[in-house]
């Protein structure tokens, strides 16, 4: 509806307007084209951008004028120009328009309350990067921004866009553990590569049947498993199992990759996974706090340069938060010292507390700090 009252197009009519206005950009976009001066202004650029990616120009036939249309949805790239007073800006069909802010915080793993709240957990890295972006390609330059500052971590519990095989490897490298569900569907109904014996090495034991292998070859990185035909051709079970006949035997052949897989499948099934996993969680209310104290998601600037700068400070702003808070409950808990308190105890404090709040406000407003009056703030982002 916003973007309605923007244009006062009815729903109903919107195609036909969609069609009309590609039919104006393209006339400008060909009367235009031969003037260098016009070509290089930025408002040009942006027609002949819009044109290039949301319109399709068939070419004339029988000397008649082109055919321009409308590209259908799936069809347009999520790169494609969003607002031409924001080209930088992306589209995701999970995310929506304008861009993304990935965050990496600390986080304490301790179910005592008093232990959470005297415990700092900050945001250590702030990235943004458009909409479109996957979020599989955020994870090592995170890591590595981190590792840079001395701040990298040796765990990371992550979503499972963050959790493909290739970031697990490139993050065992720079010495960081991944902890995330693994990326893709299931395997399909049937047997598996999970279902059979396999050794430490990745070496297939036994079929989900109990029937040895004859043979377990390896050679770059791949692996082939050779099984005795007639045994397999009089298993019950040779409809949901993976072995592929061949020419003497049958085979099963996987990867290094696929070892991988599963294993991190049948791991993530146990409860060791489910209690550290469990923590991530708390990101999600990061990202609620981050919105809610500073508005992240609807800032007054446009570039990616300066929401990059916006996002920053805004993280900045939430550190704050989130230390003051701790030295509230630590100031707090070294006045009420260890033990549990009565009630009458915990009363006088309380009132203790407002008190000195009051009286700092009292004194604010009767005698106010006068050297900070000549000087004014400014900030540009």
């Amino acid at each position: 509806k916003a973007l309605g009252c923007f244009s006062q197009v009815k729903p109903s009519e919107s195609a036909q307007k969609l069609a009309s206005v590609c039919q104006e950009i393209f006339l400008l976009v060909e009367r235009f084209q031969g003037h260098p001066e016009v070509a290089k202004m930025l408002s040009y650029r942006m027609l002949h951008r819009v044109l290039d990616e949301h319109c399709e120009v068939k070419p004339a036939a029988d000397r008649g004028p082109e055919e321009i249309t409308v590209k259908p949805a799936r069809e347009i790239s999520s790169k494609s120009l969003q607002n031409p007073s924001d080209p930088e800006a992306g589209y995701s069909g999970h995310k929506g328009q304008g861009y993304q802010v990935q965050v990496m915080e600390t986080y304490c793993d301790s179910e005592d309350p008093q232990v959470k709240a005297q415990t700092l957990n900050l945001i250590t890295h702030v990235a943004v990067a458009p909409a479109w972006e996957s979020d599989t390609q955020a994870l090592l330059p995170a890591l590595k921004d981190t590792q840079a500052r001395e701040l990298g971590p040796e765990e990371v519990l992550a979503d499972t866009p963050y959790g493909s095989d290739d970031n697990c490897q490139q993050a065992a490298a720079l010495n960081v553990e991944v902890v995330a569900p693994v990326t893709g569907p299931p395997p399909a109904a049937g047997f598996s590569l999970a279902d059979f014996q396999m050794s430490p090495e990745g070496l297939v034991l036994a079929c989900p049947q109990g029937e040895a292998p004859l043979a377990v070859n390896c050679r770059k990185h791949r692996y082939r498993a050779t099984f005795s035909s007639p045994r397999c051709h009089a298993c019950p079970q040779r409809a949901r199992c993976p072995v592929n006949p061949g020419k003497h035997y049958h085979y099963l052949r996987y990867g290094e990759k696929a070892i991988r897989l599963t294993q991190r499948r049948a791991h993530q099934q146990t409860m060791e996974f489910r209690d550290r996993y469990r923590w991530r969680a708390g990101i999600e209310g990061t990202m609620s706090a981050y919105d809610r104290l500073t508005g992240v998601k609807r800032l007054r600037v446009r570039g990616l340069k300066a929401v990059r700068f916006c996002a920053t400070l805004k993280a900045v702003g939430v550190n704050i938060f989130r230390a003051t808070a701790v030295r509230r409950a630590s100031n707090r808990a070294a006045m009420t010292g260890p033990g549990p308190k009565s009630r009458l105890a915990q009363l006088i404090i309380l009132v203790k507390e407002q008190m000195q709040a009051f009286g700092t406000a009292i004194t604010n407003f009767f005698i106010p700090d006068v050297s900070c009056y000549p000087f004014e703030l400014k900030m540009a982002a």
